[in-house]
């Protein structure tokens, strides 16, 4: 082995130690923790709501029925079917258990109906095994209590629903990878462009141009869509306002980290690092809880996971955006401390640019 170039790949092992423990120590750490959430088949900590049918049901059998339905769910309160069906709508809660009274009365007929939301695809048949235990323990009560399934809402495939999830994380692909790989190959004519305009100059024709490329990318898979059937509203005006928010502060925060990192290997691999978060960690595809309550709580941090339930629900479900007033106005808090980070990132770049 040449000892030269042996030492020349050890230092830069040395320069470089952040991105490579990033890479080839955290990552593959991540991945392997990762893997133990997919031993569950029936999920646990999902949240599903309780309702009384009417006045008549007490306390007591509210929470009976809630102490059955905790093993593979978790259950919460809620005064109304109606307050039940928002919630379920604005995907606060999978599922709503409707109970009737008369559950501690010997000989009397109850009914327990779990609805499922048709749009929610992914817990459409985890809630047949929800049921399938409700039903197993309902043998407690000395009443024949009766234990069905509903789903309420028009009733979505696997494709439809992947992809109007998908929208949001293609975005999130084009903001960590490509956006900060373009900038960093421009990065010799910064010079230039300080004498001859503005890097803030320069950042707006960026801005403009993959506004405009992010258009055609949600065009096309809207196309796509049309082609194969599929009835996601992905032109809806809510829906093109949300993803367009939520790739601007997507693209925000991946630049300001690629300025703060001076377009240094270890700041591309943060945004890789960010992006795999992101996926990992904001709930793409199943409820919130299927795998664990930390899981759940995690994604109730996530934008990009607001971002995709308000897409859903937009674009898949039909719902009106008003629904989710919350969100929204979390995405664009959000957006702006985003936008806040890029600004003084490059602020940060130019400064130690002039001084060294």
């Amino acid at each position: 082995m040449d000892a030269p170039l042996l030492r020349k790949e050890l230092f830069w092992l040395r320069r470089n130690w952040r991105a490579v423990a990033v890479v080839f120590l955290l990552a593959p750490a991540l991945f392997g923790v990762a893997t133990t959430s997919f031993d569950r088949t029936v999920p646990q900590d999902v949240p599903v709501a309780v309702v009384p049918t009417d006045d008549a049901v007490t306390e007591d059998e509210l929470q009976a029925v809630a102490g059955l339905a905790r093993t593979v769910s978790d259950p919460r309160a809620y005064d109304s079917a109606e307050a039940a069906r928002t919630a379920l709508d604005r995907e606060r809660v999978y599922g709503v258990v409707t109970v009737g009274h008369g559950l501690y009365e010997s000989g009397a007929n109850v009914t327990l109906s779990l609805a499922v939301d048709g749009g929610m695809v992914t817990y459409v048949d985890p809630s047949l095994a929800v049921t399938g235990t409700l039903r197993d323990r309902a043998g407690v009560f000395p009443s024949t209590v009766t234990v069905q399934r509903e789903i309420v809402g028009a009733q979505r495939t696997l494709p439809e629903f992947l992809f109007a999830t998908g929208l949001v994380y293609l975005l999130a692909i084009y903001a960590f990878t490509y956006v900060p790989y373009h900038l960093a190959r421009e990065r010799r004519v910064f010079d230039r462009v300080r004498v001859e305009s503005s890097l803030w100059a320069l950042l707006a024709a960026k801005a403009a141009l993959f506004a405009a490329l992010g258009a055609a990318a949600v065009a096309s898979m809207t196309l796509a869509g049309v082609a194969l059937g599929y009835r996601v509203s992905v032109v809806d005006p809510a829906t093109l306002g949300v993803v367009g928010l939520t790739g601007a502060a997507l693209v925000a925060v991946s630049l300001g980290v690629t300025f703060a990192t001076r377009f240094s290997v270890a700041g591309r691999f943060v945004n890789v690092a960010l992006l795999a978060g992101v996926v990992a960690f904001s709930n793409p595809v199943y409820p919130t809880g299927f795998f664990s309550a930390v899981r759940r709580t995690i994604a109730g941090w996530s934008p990009v996971y607001h971002a995709t339930v308000v897409v859903r629900a937009v674009a898949l479900k039909d719902l009106s955006v008003a629904l989710f007033a919350d969100r929204l106005l979390l995405l664009g808090g959000v957006a702006v401390a985003a936008g806040c980070w890029l600004a003084a990132s490059v602020v940060a770049y130019e400064r130690r640019g002039r001084d060294g």
